[in-house]
């Protein structure tokens, strides 16, 4: 994929953006590595829009009985593809905004679907801020096959999360509800939100967290 404009990167929508079909307006799907904030972004944009909230995580985790990192284990990386791929492919849902797993990507069936029903917004974050957000994925459920460093995961989905966006996100210089603004902002762009007047509320966010965007985050990350 060539590179965004600045003009669209501030804005976050990829070129013919305005030419979307109505079909692909339902669902909105957040894509993007574990760690960039996938699961706060849909969520603040579901709050802010009225829109239902979806996890891939927790979908599989229901239907399988088991969590991820139960699921890494029993099943290895591989299993687990197949089972998130399975699962994701079948995902039924209208209206709604859909944090994925990072290595939704792989399943080539789950990203058919997803792209037909929603309009893929990839979170894009550079290597070095993820390192800081990211300081032990074997730990936190990320999925890695066995001597793969977290590097070479990274080169590894970038091309395949740019191959299926519709709209590119930013996150170098951005704090959440900075980065859920510039999404929403380029979501109306595509003709969501008509009648929804109002952004992403700001966060009272503080000198030092503006100026490290790039903190390191403690949830268990999406894999």
């Amino acid at each position: 994929m060539a590179e965004i404009a600045q003009a669209d990167t501030l804005c976050g929508a990829k070129e013919g953006a305005l030419r979307t079909p109505k079909s692909k307006r339902q669902n909105i799907i957040l894509i993007g590595m574990p760690a960039v904030g996938k699961t706060t972004i849909a969520k603040r944009i579901a709050k802010a829009a009225s829109m239902t909230f979806l996890d891939t995580d927790r979908i599989i985790e229901s239907e399988e009985g088991k969590t991820i990192p139960q699921l890494l284990e029993l099943h290895g990386t591989d299993g687990f593809l197949a089972i998130e791929n399975r699962i994701c492919a079948a995902l039924r849902c209208q209206g709604c905004i859909v944090a994925t797993g990072g290595s939704v990507v792989y399943g080539e069936e789950a990203m058919r679907h997803l792209c037909e029903i929603g309009t893929v917004v990839y979170l894009k974050l550079s290597f070095p801020l993820l390192q800081k957000r990211l300081h032990t994925p074997g730990k936190r459920g990320v999925v890695l096959q066995p001597g793969q460093t977290l590097y070479e995961l990274y080169r590894e989905r970038i091309p395949l999360y740019e191959k299926y966006a519709d709209i590119v996100i930013d996150e170098r210089t951005c704090y959440p509800s900075q980065t859920a603004q510039r999404a929403y902002r380029a979501l109306c762009r595509y003709g969501f939100f008509r009648g929804k007047p109002h952004p992403v509320p700001p966060d009272h966010v503080s000198h030092s967290q503006k100026k490290e965007a790039g903190r390191p985050q403690h949830k268990q990350a999406k894999p």
